[in-house]
């Protein structure tokens, strides 16, 4: 929209659409170059995407890992980078995302206070199998952070509803991991969470929320949404926002920052750029593609990369659950668990249960002669054994599961009717995965074979982590729906300095996207848990940079 009127309600330098990750970074390192910022956000509370996140951030050849003498290289890492590009990144945006992210997180550590760790013994994903890869040393996550230091803005911030909030990962791994919760530390947990003790996700945004919020007193607007871009001259000035029923216009003299996320709630976006017949989320409601349909209105460009194997999961719902007044959906990592696999229609397992960068792209196969997709949805099996020693969801061992949410019975046979799957194929997939399993080795699809799918998913007593038959009544089934975690395939497209470009091929002035409201240009067609959470801190303080230069 044109805005011609002259009055503003709030007037910044630097405008900061939404208060995750990539809209924090901007906003500190605009205040820092003498710059007035302030943050919009559509949400009730402040943390965005990253809050819901294990807080995770990779970083090749950081100088943590460097400090504890473990080798790595910025050739080594670019070599990983391309890997999992598989030819779909943008050449600069990802060396440039990679040679940023030691400054962009050295200086968050340095100016804003962030504690940065490493977590220990954690390998990246296709280790040892991929180019580039290494075994432990490029994820960072945070030190544990005291809630209470965040004031007033301390119960209006997001906890997580799906990772533990008040552990690290070193205890996580340490206590056996998501399926031996039973071995948990539950006093200390306890401690923490009633002193609300930070960690993960949370305690990564909250570091931010601190230095954004209480040490440099940005103005933070919650339940803010922004409607609109106000452009003059094709120049972006402003945004069109509502507040409580009223219009807010805000001035942006130097720019404004789309930081919003993806479109996981829009009703129809996902339909079009995700090439899946159902589409549910992870993430809050107010993610819903306001970045996409403004850019959009200011004629930017849509770029997308192949969906197949970004950062989705599959998942289920539990009845009741909610968050922001709209259904809550929990990502399933149970079939990497022993004792648990993956079937299709036909009853037949398609993949590596432990390892989503294999199943992802298979749940998504196309049968070109009957024009289906054959492993869509998947089925979750588990048994008797595995109910009483692993988890699912909030379910603890041995706790009742209602029918609402997996489906019981005695036989195989009637599990398979009651899903809706073929029963012969199930019985004939479940015999042979008991025989695997009676091997140790899963000749079929290597379930176990990469250490990450087994400090994950597997159980760490056993001499095969990820191997376990099912052999012990009753016998539990569930169809699994998409998840999202908010990495979508499509955004607008930016250049080395986060400007929106235009369809025409220039940048629109004023005008900058990070993190999730970006096309992945810079990671291409693969995903490396920790990359979208660098994507953000990298661009916001990119982004934030060029400002402070216009």
């Amino acid at each position: 929209m044109a805005f011609k009127l002259g009055r503003w309600d709030i007037e910044a330098d630097v405008v900061a659409v939404g208060s995750g990750l990539g809209g924090l970074s901007a906003a500190i390192v605009a205040h820092d170059q003498g710059q007035r910022a302030v943050i919009l956000e559509k949400a009730p509370k402040l943390g965005g995407v990253c809050a819901y996140s294990g807080g995770e951030v990779f970083v090749p050849n950081n100088a943590l890992m460097q400090s504890a003498g473990l080798l790595d290289s910025r050739a080594t890492g670019l070599a990983y980078l391309r890997f999992l590009a598989a030819g779909y990144a943008d050449p600069r945006l990802q060396e440039t995302l990679l040679d940023t992210a030691n400054e962009a997180v050295g200086y968050f550590g340095s100016r804003a206070g962030v504690r940065w760790k490493l977590i220990a013994g954690f390998p990246d994903y296709h280790y040892p199998v991929a180019p580039g890869t290494v075994a432990a040393g490029r994820y960072l996550e945070v030190e544990p952070f005291a809630g209470a230091e965040l004031g007033e803005w301390q119960k209006k911030t997001y906890l997580s509803p799906h990772m533990p909030n008040g552990i690290t990962h070193d205890e996580l791994f340490a206590w056996g991991g998501f399926p031996k919760v039973l071995g948990w530390d539950f006093q200390l947990l306890a401690k923490r969470m009633r002193a609300d003790v930070r960690t993960l996700g949370p305690g990564m945004m909250a570091y931010f929320l601190r230095a954004a919020l209480c040490e440099r007193k940005i103005p933070a607007h919650v339940a803010t949404a922004v409607r609109e871009l106000v452009i003059e001259d094709g120049v972006v000035v402003g945004v069109r926002a509502e507040q409580g029923g009223k219009t807010l216009m805000v001035r942006a003299k130097r720019g404004v920052v789309l930081a919003v996320g993806g479109y996981d709630w829009h009703p129809e976006l996902p339909k079009f750029f995700e090439q899946l017949p159902e589409w549910n989320s992870m993430c809050q409601p107010s993610v819903s593609g306001d970045g996409f349909i403004m850019g959009s209105e200011a004629g930017a460009q849509i770029a997308a990369v192949p969906a197949n194997n970004l950062g989705l999961f599959f998942g289920y719902r539990i009845p009741g659950e909610e968050q922001d007044g709209r259904p809550l959906w929990r990502g399933s990592w149970e079939g990497g668990f022993p004792h648990a696999l993956w079937v299709n229609r036909a009853g037949q397992r398609f993949g590596d249960e432990s390892f989503y960068r294999d199943y992802l792209p298979k749940t998504r196969a196309w049968d070109g002669t009957a024009q289906t997709q054959p492993n869509f949805p998947p089925f979750l099996i588990f048994d008797g054994n595995f109910r009483a020693k692993y988890p699912l969801g909030t379910f603890l061992p041995g706790q009742e599961i209602p029918e609402t949410v997996a489906a019981r019975a005695d036989s195989l046979g009637e599990l398979a009717q009651k899903l809706g799957i073929d029963a012969a194929g199930l019985e004939a997939s479940v015999a042979r995965w008991n025989g695997l399993c009676a091997e140790g080795r899963d000749r079929d699809f290597g379930r176990g074979t990469y250490p990450w799918a087994a400090m994950m998913t597997g159980d760490r007593d056993l001499a095969s982590p990820n191997l376990g038959a099912l052999d012990k009544p009753p016998y539990y089934g569930m169809a699994l729906r998409v998840c999202s975690a908010g990495i979508n395939a499509a955004g607008l497209r930016t250049n080395e300095h986060a400007q929106v470009m235009h369809v025409r091929g220039r940048p629109i002035s004023g005008l900058y996207a990070v993190g999730n409201s970006a096309a992945p240009l810079d990671i291409g067609a693969g995903y490396q848990s920790g990359l979208s959470n660098l994507r953000g801190l990298v661009w916001g303080y990119r982004a934030a940079k060029h400002l402070g230069a216009r």
